[in-house]
């Protein structure tokens, strides 16, 4: 049985915009073009290899909240572990954030 948070689709609006600014993040990275939301990852990484990595978190990320439940579970735990994995391989500190924000939302409701 799946739970259903009570603001589900406030949280599935702020996973997709974070997973969007995510992308345009990491595409702009790959472009050397400086943006302020950019963290250089922690790996040594290839720039390709780090925007694969990335490219495939932000895909999940999109999966988890437009296919809840599916490949994914929907769950405050698993959009506060894609938060970190997004920041981790370069799709910026604005989607780490909304992607946050929308993991404590769930958290908070599960108290």
């Amino acid at each position: 049985m799946t739970k259903h948070y009570k603001n589900e689709q406030l949280m599935k609006f702020l996973v997709i915009i974070g997973a969007i600014v995510g992308l345009v993040t990491l595409i702009l990275g790959l472009a050397h073009l400086e943006n302020y939301g950019y963290v250089d990852p922690i790996f040594a990484l290839h720039e390709v290899v780090n925007f694969i990595i990335g490219l495939v978190i932000v895909v999940l990320t999109f999966l988890v909240a437009l296919r809840p439940n599916n490949p994914i579970p929907f769950h405050w735990l698993v959009l506060i572990i894609l938060a970190i994995l997004l920041v981790l391989f370069g799709a910026g500190i604005w989607a780490c954030v909304l992607v946050i924000i929308a993991g404590l939302i769930g958290l908070i409701e599960d108290l």
